[in-house]
């Protein structure tokens, strides 16, 4: 409601937002009447306790008497839709050399794709999935009747040596690097950048994690448990 509605306000309770506790609080103050409300600065009726500046802006653009400036009217509590701001797309990409690779000859290079190619069965325990307290971790059958023993088709593959990898690639990790497990910057020391890459070990806190990666990555050493930082995607041209 506004002073230009047909409507004309004649009691301090007819302005929108003024109830009964807000005019006990204008008339302590002095301001019993509309009249007195419209010879009021909107300063002076904010400094009022229980009013504050929206609320005094409020009740100025109902009575009339002074204009509302553009900063005030933004506290208001009316329907005044905010503009909508286009966020810029981020994503979530690895702190250091997430993307190096290490230097192989030529037989561990065909090594590393056959291991890769041929891959492993998942070993499981038998009967594991028939009971929540049995871990699925490999534990080698031994029952006379058991099936998975026995090798029948369907009840899981067993460990065998035939599974081994090659002996070229045998204890890489599938990107090709030799795994150094390492807890400190103390424990870089002697790592080879070309063949090996070091995994962060999991008690390690955040800022020991966030020194060590930053050693690496000074030392162009490769993380394979990096953490993982969100970035701003920068657009195509």
């Amino acid at each position: 409601m506004s002073a230009d509605d047909d409507t004309e306000i004649e009691e301090v309770e007819d302005i929108g937002g003024v109830g009964p506790s807000k005019a006990e609080a204008l008339a302590d103050a002095g301001y019993e009447s509309v009249e007195d409300l419209k010879a009021a600065s909107q300063s002076e009726l904010a400094d009022i306790e229980g009013i504050g500046n929206a609320l005094a802006a409020r009740i100025k653009a109902d009575v009339g008497g002074l204009e509302v400036s553009e900063e005030t009217e933004a506290e208001v509590e009316e329907e005044t839709e905010e503009p909508e701001t286009e966020e810029a797309e981020t994503e979530l990409r690895p702190r250091g050399h997430a993307d190096k690779t290490p230097d192989l000859d030529a037989e561990a290079a065909r090594a590393l794709v056959q291991k890769r190619r041929e891959g492993n069965p998942q070993f499981n325990r038998q009967d594991h999935h028939k009971k929540k307290r049995v871990d699925p971790s490999w534990r080698k059958p031994r029952g006379n009747l058991s099936k998975q023993r026995r090798g029948i088709k369907g009840k899981g593959a067993t460990v065998e040596a035939g599974y081994r990898s090659p002996t070229a690639a045998r204890g890489l990790h599938p990107s090709g690097f030799e795994e150094v497990r390492v807890h400190n910057t103390d424990d870089l020391e002697g790592v080879d950048p070309d063949r090996e890459a070091v995994r962060i070990a999991s008690g390690v806190g955040a800022r020991k994690r966030e020194r060590i990666e930053d050693v690496c990555e000074d030392r162009e050493i490769r993380v394979l448990n990096p953490t993982y930082i969100e970035v701003e995607v920068e657009e195509a041209e």
